[in-house]
């Protein structure tokens, strides 16, 4: 009866059906394509919208094309392909020597890269060298490889978009045919730099693809000076780009690197002599700005030159980020106070920044104050992320001002590991959210559908659980991610914590004499977070939830023997206790059973095969709380978490 009814069903209620199933559930979208010719024709513009290809070599991307062109002749379909992605690497010749990626191997073998899914997977400390290549040749062999896909692209009748995010300069052939035979189509470059910028005159091929009235967006990695001592001056050459050469360019990402081995050639850097033929004086109307990674907006300049080559009134997404491992050089207060001063963004609907006291030499007391007024620059956001030192004041500011607005706000309260600055001990502990806080989100944000931000983790206590069963007044809340904190900055940033406990937990640990047992256990029974823990967090907060029903959470367990200055090592049992989970509604109407999914088991799995040990001082608090068993095989089989107090 329901198949007979959707055959009955005009093509475009079928294509409008399909595209909501695309959206809530793409696998689903495949099955649905199955269902009858009808649904197989209404679903075919959306399978095919949008498709990637990856490049190994000229032999494997000719065989793929080949292949490609052939279902797009059976299937009526290269009409319905609006989007193109362009991975990998073309080798023509032997590979070069891979400097191996310690920095992602270090990342994927965390698990983390499941957790920080929009982390920018660059290697911002890695080898980096900006004129390691020379510049691809207009009919050369390499260029003439890409044929078979120039081709293919220049069959597409409607193509939107291109996105070339492969290794590989982009060849001279698929520009021409962008320029000829697509010329609606706009050009996503995810992987420029300039090669040639040291020979004085860059080679005619980057000005061609720079002054290209097809370039709609590029994404450029840059340092200030490489692994081999070459000064990169791709920045500075971008600021020029965006305001006197490229017509139609609209959002920049800018990944600001850290190159291993750049700090040691201690010299100034050589002075920027500019584009050859740029004459200033235009402003670029650009609609996204992204600077990532090291940057340099501790102190206002940088900011200010790019501002001064920008038309700031179309400006709609601002990105000034660091990175996981680089959270302090980024905004400062005094970078904050400039732009309250003098900037307007009536469009910006996105913000995503990082924040910093930059206090390490001066004192700064009116961090504060700039970071309201920084906040109160901005009207109607729709997203917000604030990463950075934060305090109820500025906490209220976000939310009087923006709450209203934001469909998407992430909080998350970090501060200097540091321990002394400015001849002080630093005595700064990252901002904890509280239940009244959490009522404050719920009442300024009518229309929030997608928050995180952190718990503090308390032992699985009625307090922790009343935070959790808070998040179920948001009425419109959809997605949530908790960061779930395990760290105890008071043990050594506040001279009035001293917590006092029973017996032998009222001892120091031996290898750190100012660190005591009970201290250790409550890190301990906070890191142990297990399936079961996550499923009653989960009930908690969607047993009484108001208006729509929680579709998503992620809790990331972090933190765990972080006390204010450097984490002691107690990285076996931390590791092997802290996980991760997603929890999901599903998609499907008739079905309440949750899907739940460690984040970083693979990982995990893997360290494990290593074997490692505890320490022993580890080992005798650990099985202080969680004994061995009769039938124990391993301490990683013996713990649970402590049952949530709901």
């Amino acid at each position: 009866m329901i198949v007979t009814g959707l055959l009955a069903l005009p093509l475009e209620t079928l294509q409008q059906i399909a595209a909501h199933v695309s959206t809530a559930h793409r696998p689903s979208l495949y099955q649905f394509s199955l269902t009858s010719r009808a649904c197989h024709r209404a679903s075919t513009f959306l399978i095919f919208r949008s498709i990637s290809i990856v490049v190994y070599n000229a032999e494997i991307l000719r065989r793929e094309v080949a292949q490609l062109s052939g279902i797009f002749s059976c299937t009526d379909s290269a009409r319905h392909v609006r989007c193109i992605t362009i991975k990998g690497s073309l080798q023509i010749k032997a590979p070069k020597p891979v400097h191996t990626n310690s920095w992602l191997d270090w990342w994927r073998g965390t698990g983390l890269d499941e957790v920080l899914v929009d982390e920018d997977l660059t290697s911002y400390h890695g080898r980096y060298s900006v004129y390691d290549d020379t510049v691809i040749e207009k009919d050369g062999q390499e260029d003439m490889a890409w044929g078979p896909l120039v081709n293919l692209i220049e069959a597409m009748p409607h193509l939107r978009d291109l996105v070339y995010d492969c290794k590989s300069q982009l060849p001279p052939s698929l520009l021409r045919t962008l320029h000829g035979r697509q010329p609606q189509c706009r050009l996503h470059h995810l992987t420029f730099r300039f090669r040639t910028l040291l020979w004085g005159t860059p080679f005619p091929y980057e000005m061609e693809l720079v002054t290209s009235p097809s370039l709609y967006r590029i994404k450029v990695c840059c340092a200030w000076r490489d692994s081999d001592g070459d000064d990169d001056f791709n920045e500075e050459a971008i600021r020029e780009v965006i305001s006197g050469f490229a017509p139609n360019l609209k959002e920049i990402t800018i990944l600001n690197l850290n190159p291993m081995l750049s700090r040691r050639y201690v010299r100034r850097r050589e002075l920027w002599h500019g584009l050859p033929g740029f004459t200033g004086g235009k402003k670029a109307p650009l609609t996204s700005l992204e600077m990532k990674g090291y940057t340099r907006l501790v102190e206002p300049d940088s900011l200010q030159e790019w501002f001064g080559h920008m038309d700031l009134s179309f400006l709609q997404h601002l990105v000034l980020e660091g990175c996981y491992d680089a959270k302090t050089a980024v905004i400062s207060g005094e970078t904050m106070h400039w732009v309250a001063q003098n900037c307007s963004f009536p469009q910006l609907r996105t913000l995503r920044v990082y924040l910093c006291r930059d206090d390490m030499f001066l004192e700064r007391p009116l961090y504060t104050e700039n970071a309201i007024a920084f906040f109160r620059t901005f009207n109607n956001l729709q997203e917000l992320s604030v990463v950075g030192p934060l305090d109820s004041a500025i906490v209220d500011a976000i939310l009087i001002n923006h709450g209203q607005t934001l469909r998407k706000l992430t909080l998350e309260p970090h501060e200097s590991v540091f321990n002394v600055s400015n001849g002080r001990d630093r005595r700064d502990i990252p901002f904890e959210f509280t239940k009244e806080h959490i009522s404050e989100i719920t009442s300024c944000c009518p229309i929030l559908k997608e928050l995180a931000v952190p718990i503090k983790r308390s032992m699985s206590s009625a307090s922790e659980a009343e935070l959790y069963r808070c998040f179920g007044e948001i009425k419109s809340l959809r997605s949530l991610f908790l960061t779930l904190d395990c760290s105890d900055w008071r043990v050594k940033r506040d001279d009035t914590y001293s917590p006092q406990f029973n017996g032998e937990d009222d001892e120091p640990v031996c290898r750190y004499e100012s660190l005591k047992i009970g201290i250790l256990k409550e890190t301990f029974i906070n890191c142990a977070v297990d399936e079961a823990l996550a499923r009653s967090i989960w009930r908690v907060i969607t047993r009484n939830k108001k208006g729509r029903k929680l579709e998503r959470l992620k809790l990331w367990t972090t933190g765990g023997g972080h006390y204010g200055n450097s984490c002691y090592s107690h990285g076996e049992p931390i590791e092997e206790l802290s996980r991760s989970w997603l929890i999901e509604r599903p998609v499907r109407d008739d079905h309440d059973e949750i899907v739940v999914k460690e984040l970083g088991q693979r990982a995990r799995e893997g360290r494990n095969r290593r074997n490692w040990h505890m320490h022993e001082d580890d080992a005798q608090v650990f099985r202080s709380i969680w004994p061995c068993t009769d039938d124990t095989k391993s301490w990683r089989h013996d713990w649970a978490s402590f049952p949530l107090q709901a």
